[in-house]
């Protein structure tokens, strides 16, 4: 197990998840401003882009600055999530459902640059059609979709729909900065709750109105992947990701959205203006609660089918299963 690493443990029909998770933004403290933003994007390896962009907004607001996302700044998150959903599709998702890895497809991923050229990769490997069309689809259009066998991706959302019911998890759209630093309950802890409730904050809690029908039905893992199918075609229709800061208590908290859910930030700076406390929750940090959404997807079922719902819920570290039948690492 590598120290940044999450482990489920399954002993006496109960899942215990343990995350030591390393701070890495600890190394901000003392740091300038404008050090700790240069930082950001070479600190962490996954969804640069949106962490660089808030930093940079949770220190402006800290500072008393304007803390404000531009159209450039945004593409790049956008573009970034964008090619980080294809990645999980390509590598983890649709292996996962029993579809074999394209390796041309993944060459392609690595020679897109643009949106445009993602575009392309999406019509072909996921969607099987125009973005705009699929979209239109609807609940049932999806299902039929997914019957057609059209598209790998396709295929994929059918072995899923045939999967045993799970329980459903509690879901939460987070809002705005502003909203989150009038009312900052959520920060106690080492893990972010909603007055005291474990909730998933990604793609399943945007979308939970129109897939609440394959919730109810316990098409959970389902209702998981056409989420960030749909995310992943919004933002390829061009929806921006959202980005804010709001002060809170003389901190600065911002959030960003990404591939898998919010993300935020929250920064203070000392007398000298040099940052004195920082702190990241990524969506993975709500996700890896004690009660939250991991260990609930963990709580039945043998090693593949708890891999292949992890894989959905999609931690932004690599996981590893003990105490498990089929016993198997999956890596994110």
């Amino acid at each position: 197990m590598s120290r940044d690493s999450i482990t489920l443990l399954r002993q006496h029909g109960q899942a215990q998840l343990h995350w030591p998770r390393l701070a890495a933004e600890q190394l901000f403290i003392g740091r300038s401003a404008d050090d700790a933003c240069a930082l950001a994007g070479r600190l962490f390896a996954l969804c640069s882009h949106a962490q660089s962009l808030a930093a940079r907004l949770a220190l402006a607001c800290a500072s008393g600055q304007p803390a404000a996302a531009d159209s450039r700044a945004l593409d790049s998150v956008r573009l970034e999530a964008i090619r980080e959903t294809l990645r999980r599709w390509l590598l983890d998702w649709g292996p996962a459902c029993g579809q074999h890895p394209d390796p041309r497809c993944l060459a392609a991923l690595g020679q897109a640059r643009t949106i445009a050229d993602c575009a392309v990769l999406a019509e072909h490997s996921v969607f099987g059609t125009r973005t705009r069309a699929w979209r239109q689809y609807g609940l049932a259009g999806w299902r039929q979709w997914a019957a057609s066998g059209h598209s790998p991706a396709a295929r994929a959302l059918q072995v899923l729909l045939q999967q045993p019911p799970e329980p459903a998890p509690a879901l939460l759209v987070l809002p705005d900065s502003q909203q989150l630093a009038a009312a900052p309950h959520w920060l106690a802890g080492a893990h972010p709750a909603w007055h005291g409730q474990a909730v998933e904050t990604g793609a399943l809690a945007r979308y939970q109105r129109l897939l609440q029908p394959w919730l109810d039905a316990g098409q959970v893992s389902a209702a998981r992947l056409l989420a960030r199918l749909l995310a992943l075609a919004d933002a390829l229709l061009g929806v921006p990701p959202h980005a804010c800061a709001s002060p809170l208590a003389g901190s600065g908290l911002a959030r960003v959205d990404t591939a898998r859910g919010p993300l935020l930030h929250l920064a203070t700076l000392g007398p000298d203006g040099r940052i004195s406390h920082y702190r990241v929750l990524p969506p993975t940090l709500w996700h890896t609660h004690p009660a939250g959404c991991m260990v609930q997807a963990a709580a039945h079922g043998d090693a593949p089918q708890i891999t292949r719902r992890l894989l959905l819920i999609d931690p932004c570290v690599s996981f590893t299963l003990a105490g498990f039948d089929n016993k198997e690492h999956a890596h994110a």
